[in-house]
């Protein structure tokens, strides 16, 4: 991964922590590494676990952030989300997947818009 993308991934995750907490909700963990792969934030809700894949673009060449979430991302989201909660022993808790689309200014890296979707998996 090229140092511009991982710039461009951490400016997205960095406005998206900012927005769920503006929304309310208590950041649990960032970047959250396991076998299976990386879940990019977790977070509270209320008592509901919310686990947010973030996707952030400069451009639309291939698409909106929203539209980059394929049927094999959503199996693996899906599958990261189930190891994280028996691996802490939170399966008693609800919980849902959330997607934060960010579009970023490709000279100034300032968001130009940023989506939150809530239960993107149903």
């Amino acid at each position: 991964m090229t140092l511009e993308r991982k710039l461009v991934g951490k400016k997205g995750e960095e406005a998206a922590r900012s927005l769920l907490e503006e929304k309310g909700c208590r950041i649990i963990e960032t970047n959250y590494r396991c076998p299976l792969g990386e879940i990019d934030i977790i977070a509270a809700e209320d008592k509901t676990l919310v686990f947010v894949e973030v996707r952030t673009k400069t451009g639309m060449t291939f698409g909106s952030p929203e539209e980059s979430i394929n049927t094999d991302k959503s199996r693996r989201l899906y599958r990261l989300a189930q190891y994280y909660l028996k691996a802490k022993s939170k399966n008693e808790y609800p919980a849902r997947i959330d997607l934060v689309a960010v579009m970023l200014d490709r000279k100034s890296l300032q968001v130009k818009s940023i989506n939150h979707i809530r239960g993107i998996l149903n």
